[in-house]
């Protein structure tokens, strides 16, 4: 399994759709979150979840996916390095956190010309997405834990080529198998 985390607008969701196109199920992290909603509700991962879920809970709930035996699983978007953590920890096959990043004026650019925004309106968007994902402050951790650090500034073809290690990484390891 691939967990994808990373800055806001640093490129997880292209990661994501490059990874199916390799092969990987993409599975997006509300999608198992969704599964937590019962109970007091809390903020979590950019959704309302329950509150104090157990992380054993959210590994629980990943392996109750739909499941061919075969293909890996590309799970995006961690904001919460202790609950990547637990789920690396605890997933009982090879899983490897791929972290993106990018310098802030090169998402601001991106977004910027992707939605046809101001680079003052980009640059808010980032800056209120990174704030609310405690983004800067769970860099340590990230670097910490990340088994892939990939900075997106340079081209398509360079980002590309450092998922598709990472996704070959996983592949060799695990033979293709997942729970």
């Amino acid at each position: 399994m691939l967990l994808l985390a990373g800055t806001s607008e640093a490129g997880k969701s292209s990661a994501g759709e490059y990874l199916a196109a390799l092969g990987a199920r993409r599975v997006k992290i509300r999608t198992v979150l969704v599964r937590l909603t019962s109970g007091r509700q809390a903020y979590h991962e950019g959704m309302e979840t329950r509150e104090d879920f157990g992380y054993d809970e959210f590994v629980s709930k990943l392996l109750e996916l739909p499941d061919d035996g075969e293909t890996p699983l590309a799970v995006e978007s961690f904001i919460d390095a202790a609950l990547a953590t637990t789920v690396k920890r605890t997933w009982p096959a090879p899983c490897a956190i791929i972290f993106i990043t990018a310098p802030e004026l090169v998402r601001i650019r991106r977004l910027a010309q992707t939605r046809g925004l101001t680079a003052d309106e980009a640059q808010r968007i980032i800056r209120r997405k990174d704030e609310r994902k405690r983004v800067h402050e769970q860099i340590p951790a990230w670097r910490a834990i990340a088994d892939h650090w990939v900075d997106n500034t340079a081209d398509i073809i360079t980002f590309r080529a450092r998922l598709r290690e990472a996704f070959q990484t996983i592949q060799t390891s695990s033979g293709g198998i997942q729970p």
